[in-house]
C-alpha cells in the first residue's frame, strides 16, 4: 500500500475534484460546499481552524454567539457528509485509486488510497451488495473469504525449524516504505526523528516523519547525565516551525532511495540546546559536526550557531545538482564536538542543472502569473507585516501580484547554492498620494534597501518614480551568496515605512 506520506498535494486536489464533479454531489451542493472547505483548510495545514465553531460560522453563516450544545448542524451534516461519501465510492467512485475519508471524531478530512478488491473472489462488489443479492451468495462470498485467509496463514508461517535457526534483524527505518531507484523523481521531505507519518506545513506541502536513517537518538539526547528532550522554542527565520519541532541527533546516517537524475537538497538545522549566557557570550564551538553527501565532504566542521548568526535561528543550507549513487543519496553526519543534530531533510527533482527559481507573493496564497510562473507565498522573512490596501494596480500585466505588501522594518534572508543571481522587487504605493487613504505625496515614503553590505536602492521613493497605484520593479544582477549559503535583502525605513509586493531571485546564466 502507497504510504500517506507519499500522496503528493496535487493527487489530493484530483481527488477532490473527482468528488466535487460527481452526479452524487451536484445533487448535495450544501455538502460539496462543506468538503471544499474541509479538504482547503487541509490543504493548507491550516488544521486548527477545523473546528465545531469555525465550520459553523464560516460555511453555515451561524453567528459569533453560536453554541456547539444549541446548535448540532456542524454535527448532523458531517454525519450526513461521511454517509455521501461512501455511497459514492460504493459505486460512481469505485475505481478512484485515492479517496477522501473523514473519520469519526473528527472533522479533518484524510486521503486515504484504496484497497484493491481480489480479482480471484467471484463476490467482488462495493462495500454495500446490491440487494438483488441474495443470502446464499453472501454466505459463499464469507466462506471463500474465510478459507483464502486459512490458506494465506498456512502458506506464510514459518516452519518451527526455521524459527530455531533464524532470527529477524534489527529494524531501521530503512526496513519500511523503502522505494526502488527507479520510477518517476519525485520530491522527499523528511522532519528527522519525528514520529507522525504525514504532517502538512502551512504552504500546503506535505513532510514524512522520520525515514531511511541508521544510527543517532531520536528527539532527546544526553546533557549533565540526564536525557533531555528538545526544548520548545520559536525559530527565527523559519518558513514554518514545523521544521524544527523535531530532530536526530549524535552520529547517524540517512540512506535516501531516488530514481537516477539531479536534484536540489536542502538541509534545515536550528540551535536550541546550547544558549548564550548572561554576559552576552554566543556558543560558538559548542557543537561540530561534519556532513558528507555520498562520502564527499559537504559541510566540513559545521558550526550552526555560528552559520545561523545566533541559536533558535533557521539555518537552512541548499545545494543543487545532487545526484543518487547506485539508486541512494547517502548523508552522513560525523559529530567533532557534541552530536551532531539535523531538524530536516528536502530534496527535490531538478534536472535544469541550475537552481530552482524563488518567486515570493507577500500574500498567503499562491499565484501564477501570465508566464505562467509560479508565486508562492510569504516566506524567508523577519520583521514587518503584511497587509494589503485593496488598491489595483496599472501598470502591469499582473496586478494580482501588488494586491498586498510586507512593509516596517525587515529582511528576507535566501538559502541559495553557490552560484550568481538576479533579484526582481516588484513595487505599489497603494496608500500614500492624493487618491489613496494616507494621501500626502513625494516624500512620505522613503526607505533603503540593502543586500550583503551593499545598497542596492537609496532613499528609495516609489510614489516618485511611479506615481500612485503604478507597478515599478527594480532589477539587481551579479548578487552571491555569502559563505554561509544566503543572500540577504534587507529594507530599511528612512520616513514611514519600507514596503515591497513581491520578489523574485533567479539564477544567472
Amino acid at each position: 500500500m502507497t504510504s500517506n506520506a507519499a500522496i503528493l498535494l496535487e493527487e489530493r486536489r484530483a481527488a477532490l475534484s473527482a468528488v466535487l464533479d460527481s452526479k452524487e454531489f451536484s445533487r448535495a451542493p450544501a455538502l460539496a460546499k462543506l468538503l471544499k472547505y474541509l479538504c482547503e483548510k487541509t490543504f493548507e495545514g491550516r488544521f486548527h481552524e477545523i473546528k465545531e465553531f469555525s465550520i459553523a460560522t464560516d460555511v453555515y453563516g451561524r453567528s459569533e454567539s453560536f453554541g456547539e450544545k444549541r446548535d448540532s448542524v456542524v454535527r448532523v451534516e458531517v454525519s450526513r457528509l461521511r454517509k455521501r461519501l461512501r455511497n459514492y465510492y460504493a459505486i460512481e467512485g469505485a475505481s478512484q485509486t485515492l479517496r477522501i475519508v473523514i473519520p469519526a471524531g473528527t472533522y479533518q478530512p484524510e486521503f486515504e488510497p484504496a484497497l484493491p478488491a481480489p480479482e480471484h473472489l467471484p463476490c467482488d462488489s462495493p462495500a454495500v451488495p446490491p440487494k438483488r443479492w441474495g443470502k446464499r451468495v453472501m454466505v459463499a462470498c464469507l466462506a471463500a473469504s474465510v478459507m483464502l485467509a486459512a490458506v494465506l496463514v498456512i502458506l506464510l508461517l514459518p516452519s518451527r525449524s526455521q524459527k530455531a535457526t533464524s532470527s529477524p534483524p534489527p529494524q531501521t527505518s530503512a526496513d519500511r516504505d523503502t522505494l526502488p531507484g527507479g520510477g518517476i523523481p519525485r520530491p522527499v521531505r523528511i522532519l528527522a526523528g519525528s514520529s507522525t507519518e504525514r504532517s502538512v506545513d502551512r504552504f500546503g506541502v506535505e513532510w514524512s516523519g522520520d525515514r531511511y536513517f541508521s544510527g543517532g537518538e531520536q528527539n532527546h539526547w544526553q546533557f549533565g547525565g540526564q536525557e533531555m528532550g528538545v526544548p520548545v522554542r520559536t525559530i527565527r527565520w523559519a518558513p514554518d516551525q514545523l521544521y524544527f519541532r523535531s530532530f536526530r541527533f549524535g552520529s547517524f546516517s540517512y540512506r535516501v532511495p531516488l530514481p537516477a537524475g539531479k536534484y536540489d537538497l536542502r538541509l534545515y538545522f536550528s540551535e536550541v540546546i546550547f544558549l548564550p549566557t548572561e554576559f552576552g557570550d554566543g556558543v560558538e564551538n559548542r557543537r561540530i559536526f561534519d556532513v558528507l553527501l555520498n562520502g564527499q565532504p559537504l559541510l566540513s566542521s559545521f558550526d550552526i550557531a555560528a552559520d545561523a548568526g545566533g541559536t533558535n535561528t533557521a539555518d537552512i543550507r541548499a545545494f543543487t545538482n545532487v545526484s543518487p549513487e547506485n539508486g541512494f543519496l547517502t548523508l552522513d553526519f560525523k559529530p567533532i564536538l557534541s552530536g551532531a543534530w539535523l531538524n530536516a531533510i528536502e530534496v527535490i527533482p531538478n534536472n535544469t542543472g541550475r537552481p530552482l527559481p524563488i518567486r515570493i507573493f507577500t500574500r498567503n496564497a499562491n499565484f501564477t502569473d501570465h508566464e505562467g510562473n509560479l508565486w508562492e507565498l510569504d516566506r524567508y522573512f523577519t520583521g514587518g507585516r503584511q497587509i494589503s490596501d485593496g488598491e489595483t494596480v496599472s501598470g502591469t500585466q499582473d496586478p494580482e501580484l501588488f494586491l498586498s505588501q510586507r512593509y516596517g522594518n525587515f529582511t528576507y534572508r535566501f538559502p541559495v547554492p553557490p552560484g550568481r543571481y538576479r533579484l526582481r522587487l516588484l513595487f505599489a504605493e497603494t496608500y500614500f498620494g492624493p487618491h489613496n487613504r494616507g494621501k500626502g505625496g513625494p516624500g512620505s515614503r522613503v526607505f533603503d534597501v540593502l543586500c550583503g553590505g551593499s545598497t542596492l536602492l537609496h532613499h528609495f521613493e516609489i510614489f516618485k518614480e511611479a506615481g500612485e497605484r503604478r507597478s515599478i520593479e527594480k532589477v539587481f544582477r551579479g548578487l552571491v551568496p555569502n559563505a554561509q549559503g544566503r543572500i540577504d535583502v534587507t529594507f530599511e525605513p528612512v520616513v514611514q515605512y519600507a514596503a515591497v509586493n513581491a520578489l523574485e531571485l533567479t539564477p544567472e546564466k
